[in-house]
């Protein structure tokens, strides 16, 4: 489709339940570099790598784990 790149799609993916996709954005790469690489930008390749290990669901892992601080506000990313 016209207009929708690789972002767009992963994201209408998880909507029919295809989380395999990681829809990387500047800020889920910006989230990875403070939670995951101790504040260093990672590249693609290297958050992709992270999460291959959680196979089909590695896109909805990533969400869940870029986003678990807003439903625990005392804890800042500190994992």
């Amino acid at each position: 489709m016209k207009g929708v790149g690789n972002y767009a799609a992963e994201n209408l993916m998880k909507l029919l339940g295809r989380y395999d996709g990681l829809a990387l954005d500047s800020w889920t790469r910006a989230q990875f570099a403070k939670a995951r690489n101790r504040g260093r930008a990672a590249s693609d390749k290297e958050i992709a790598r992270f999460y291959w290990r959680f196979n089909s669901w590695r896109g909805l892992v990533l969400w869940c784990d870029m986003t678990r601080h807003w439903l625990e506000p005392e804890r800042i990313l500190n994992w």
